[in-house]
């Protein structure tokens, strides 16, 4: 028996499933056998499995030898969901083949075996679908659930006639079946774990196949939206042959279709040969997305298609190995986007998002990237910026120590010697210390098995720089927790590379020239400079690449929210980058000031919005609000995000009257650059009232793209009215929202400062009904919005909810929210009074610029 009530015996273990299920569209409910082959390892009497959610029937044991054995009793444990199959005599070691029918429900919660919706002009159609991971292929079928047990999975499926069936398999044979349906099979898959099935029944259209290095690849799609897959196709061309060079294996698959569902609770997921995405996330039209929402959308398919072999191909023996699984399929992303679209400079983009992981693994209640996982709800809290972003980050911070080809050729031997398999985390550092020599198993120890990261502290000392490092925190507390920190520091244009020991270290330094830590910015470390060494950065950091100031203004406002630079000084940091033409440091920039906006009422506030229009104002003047010949889609993005920071936190009226007529111009159908259409709906909707909103909740629904849609009802939050908040948060109730959605629209509407405490008040009374429509980590996602609330009386009453309205999985990220929560009360009750000081009249940033 295993160790764990969670984990299964290996007693007995599959090798091939047949299955045949049958949805039935009426009733929501589904019929199902399967016929397991199994080899029983041991003689036993009960065989144990994974079950949940469904009921048995008839179930027998077939022996390679001997007579059939039947199934006297099954019991269902709802807590370890497993089922227990008795034996009416014991099975000996050997071949069989287990038989089981059983039913159960094509539910509305998207997780297993559920049911997606879309309308075509008065008609809803249904799409019945799936989405395993981590642990809900055992609510389609009962089945081994732990990704260690890989099988073959031999699929068929009974459906009405007149829908399109998709799976891993392309479609093998489609025979009649009776009353009006088809029993469609597939060809079998390659041994893989449960959680990578996949199948969809609807009325589906596919495009043409591209055909990429023998394989088909097809973008499967609701009807009438083949207008949006063009750009879909040539990622997806560019990322499959970009693998299956940097691998040096070929796609373990025989073809390769990316679905848009219409309902889907992740962004995607990677099953083999039948890729699901949300629409917003493979559907586009790229004449009218911004830059953002394209990268985002090449992001994730070379995130899903990397994940064919580091994943699907070689398998994380257990949960414990999802930070891996995800992590590396986070970097290997960023080099196939960034050899596709080097002008996007991805890196620099992924800073934004590392911003966040940064944040949370600041906290005390943070945790290592890998930690034990005993049952599945323990597995929800790996799928987070920890994951992520952290470990993405880890990642390229390794490449960049080892060099990218020594890295490629690591991965190249970890893959090929367990093909097929199942691995720990150490099976890669073992493979890249192969290849390398390097010691990667004690530097990649150390970070992924305790949380935090380090700041470095860089100082001159006696004609050298001396670097020393000490646990970044938000609390005073430094537990000594230490690293072997893989850096790269520029003294005077010369880079050296080292590896940062507890001890410290020491680079030479002759002359009196710049000293740039983190070089590169590759390093998930914070930086602090000493004496002289931060005065340049005052004056924009003049000579840096864009990720370094990226850096340097993110480590600066970290600065303020652990208490050792004041926010004032933040302030005064940022006009030093009034001439900054790269969008992400602008972003940071302006993170960092709307974190102040927070912290101030009245007469300072109204000052503060004018420093804001005096700083950002010749930047937007500068970029003008027309594009222009020759412009990268970068200077295009900028512009967007230089008009909301107008609009929105410098309210400047010109700003929002000119965004009002792009907003009408556009969904009059008038070409308007996407950046600036996408900026110009929040800006609208703060001026905008009950008409207006109307409109924006109907584009919700009816709008041309996906991209479009998502703009329109996240802008729903901007609103400034009290009572259009309330039909906003209703929507969110009554259906019209989709569940996908609904974290989103409640969590703008929680994050908006003049919203926050009205939309908590919603999410308390309507707790039971709000959860009853998100799965876990959608519901973790909708609440963790109140991280912003920074008065004690708000953070004491979310606190209170909480401790008698527990989450039952991911807990972790709700537990990090609420810290986070308490860090925005610490930060203003430290800096309101210096703020408001600072920008009310008279205040020495009141009439800056004047």
């Amino acid at each position: 028996m295993s160790e764990s009530p969670y984990r299964l015996p290996k007693t007995v273990v599959p090798s091939r499933y047949d299955l045949v299920l049958e949805p039935d569209f009426e009733t929501f409910g589904f019929e199902g056998v399967v016929d397991v082959t199994l080899i029983v390892g041991e003689t036993v009497d009960e065989i144990i499995l994974n079950a949940d959610e469904l009921e048995f029937g008839a179930a027998w044991l077939d022996p390679a030898e001997g007579e059939r054995i039947e199934v006297t009793a099954v019991r269902l444990d709802p807590e370890t969901e497993r089922a227990h199959l008795s034996l009416a005599r014991a099975a000996e070691p050997g071949d069989a083949t287990l038989h089981m029918e059983f039913t159960g429900e094509v539910n509305d919660r998207l997780r297993g075996f559920y049911r997606s919706t879309y309308t075509v002009g008065a008609g809803e159609h249904i799409i019945a679908t799936t989405q395993m991971q981590p642990t809900d292929a055992r609510r389609a079928f009962p089945c081994w659930d732990e990704p260690e047990f890989k099988a073959v999975f031999g699929l068929t499926l009974v459906v009405p006639g007149e829908l399109q069936a998709f799976a891993n398999g392309a479609e093998a044979s489609s025979e009649p079946a009776g009353n009006g349906r088809r029993r469609v099979s597939f060809t079998d898959t390659m041994p893989m774990s449960t959680y990578l099935i996949a199948f969809c029944i609807g009325r589906l259209e596919a495009t043409e196949p591209l055909i990429v290095d023998g394989v088909p690849v097809r973008i499967v799609h609701v009807p009438g939206k083949g207008n949006l897959t063009s750009f879909a196709l040539e990622v997806a061309e560019h990322s499959l042959a970009f693998f299956t060079e940097y691998y040096g294996i070929p796609y373990p698959e025989k073809k390769m279709d990316l679905a848009a569902l219409p309902d889907f609770a992740a962004g995607a997921m990677e099953n083999p040969g039948f890729i699901t995405f949300r629409e917003a996330a493979l559907l586009v039209d790229p004449e009218t997305a911004t830059q953002t929402e394209r990268l985002r959308i090449a992001d994730t398919i070379a995130h899903e298609i990397a994940h064919m072999w580091f994943g699907d191909l070689v398998t994380m023996r257990w949960w414990n190995g999802t930070w891996l699984n995800e992590a590396f399929a986070t970097f290997m992303s960023l080099l196939a986007v960034d050899a596709w679209k080097p002008e996007w400079k991805v890196f620099d983009s992924f800073a934004l998002e590392r911003s966040e992981a940064f944040e949370v693994d600041a906290l005390s209640s943070t945790r290592s990237i890998e930690y034990e996982v005993i049952a599945p709800a323990d597995v929800e809290d790996m799928f987070d910026v920890l994951t992520y972003e952290k470990g993405g980050s880890v990642l390229w911070m390794l490449e960049q120590y080892l060099g990218r080809e020594r890295f490629r050729d690591g991965i190249r031997r970890y893959l090929a010697d367990h093909l097929y398999g199942s691995t720990d985390t150490t099976d890669l550092w073992r493979a890249l210390e192969e290849v390398t020599g390097e010691p990667v198993g004690r530097v990649m120890d150390a970070w992924i098995w305790q949380g935090g990261h380090p700041l470095i502290g860089v100082a001159r000392q006696d004609g050298q720089i001396a670097i020393t490092q000490s646990r970044f925190s938000y609390s005073e507390t430094d537990e000594g927790t230490r690293w072997p920190i893989p850096l790269q520091v520029r003294v005077d244009g010369r880079t050296d590379a080292l590896l940062v020991e507890a001890t410290g270290a020491t680079v030479e330094a002759s002359g009196a020239g710049t000293v740039v830590a983190n070089a590169g910015g590759s390093s998930f470390a914070r930086v602090h400079y000493e004496g002289e060494l931060f005065d340049w950065i005052k004056d924009g950091a003049a000579g840096l690449a864009p990720l370094e100031r990226y850096v340097l203004l993110d480590d600066a406002w970290a600065a303020v929210l652990a208490g050792a630079v004041g926010a004032v000084e933040f302030c005064e940091l940022t006009t030093g980058f009034r001439g900054e033409s790269e969008d992400p440091v602008w972003k940071t920039l302006l993170g960092g000031l709307g974190w102040c906006d927070r912290l101030l009422e009245g007469t300072p506030r109204e000052g503060f919005r004018r420093f804001v229009r005096e700083l950002v104002g010749p930047a937007l003047e500068g970029a003008g609000w027309d594009p222009r010949e020759g412009e990268s889609d970068l200077d295009r993005e900028l512009r967007g995000t230089l008009v909301r920071a107008m609009g929105l936190l410098g309210r400047d009226q010109a700003t929002i009257e000119r965004a009002i007529a792009v907003e009408r111009a556009s969904r009059a159908g008038e070409t308007v650059d996407g950046p600036l259409a996408a900026a110009a709906l929040p800006v609208a909707a703060t001026a905008g009232g009950e008409q207006e909103w109307e409109v924006f909740a109907a584009m919700y629904r009816d709008g041309d793209t996906p991209q479009q849609q998502r703009r329109y009802v996240r802008a729903l939050a901007s609103f400034p009215q009290p009572e259009l908040l309330e039909r906003t948060l209703a929507k969110t109730l009554d259906g019209y929202v989709r569940s996908q959605d609904l974290p989103f629209v409640v969590g703008g509407c929680l994050t908006d400062r003049d919203h926050a405490d009205a939309t908590w008040s919603f999410v308390k009374e309507n707790w039971d009904a709000l959860r009853s429509r998100l799965t876990p980590h959608l519901l973790v996602y909708m609440v963790e919005g109140v991280r912003v609330f920074c008065t004690k009386e708000q953070r004491d009453d979310v606190v209170a909810f909480f401790e008698t309205h527990p989450l039952e999985r991911a807990g972790k990220m709700l537990v990090q929210a609420l810290e986070r929560q308490a860090v925005a009360v610490a930060v203003r009750d430290r800096e309101a009074g210096k703020l408001t000081a600072a920008f009310a009249a008279g205040g020495r940033l009141a009439g800056w610029n004047s």
